[in-house]
């Protein structure tokens, strides 16, 4: 098998279970990939929007992506949901469930913030 064959054939995608315990419920978050990944930096760096209106299309886009149904494999939320989901739920709940999806892509609250930002602005680090 070719190197290339077996990239392909490898599940390299993580997913972690996670209790809400507010909702009852237990949920897997799985992490992005690459492409979902460059989708997310869309939301944030969309200057036709407010800051806020930025933050729910990002928390939109990552509770679409990422929260599954542990049991059927199937997504938990579509994006008819995020009216009452952003509307009548906790943003304790909210910013934990969002973390968790950041956290198991592997994305930082600095990349995040810096998605949005000219790359002119931002700086490498070397290591």
């Amino acid at each position: 098998m070719s190197i290339r064959d077996k990239i392909k054939q490898s599940q390299d995608q993580r997913g972690e279970t996670m209790q809400i315990p507010e909702w009852d419920v237990t949920v897997e978050v799985r992490s992005m990939s690459a492409r979902q990944r460059a989708q997310m930096q869309n939301y944030v760096a969309d200057d036709d929007q407010t800051a806020g209106e930025r933050q729910e299309a990002l928390w939109g886009f990552l509770l679409t992506s990422c929260v599954y149904d542990p049991e059927t494999g199937d997504p938990v939320f579509s994006d008819g949901d995020m009216e009452w989901l952003l509307e009548d739920k906790s943003f304790a709940v909210i910013d934990r469930l969002t973390s968790k999806c950041l956290g198991v892509s592997a994305v930082g609250a600095d990349a995040v913030d810096d998605a949005g930002k000219d790359s002119s602005d931002s700086q490498t680090n070397e290591e």
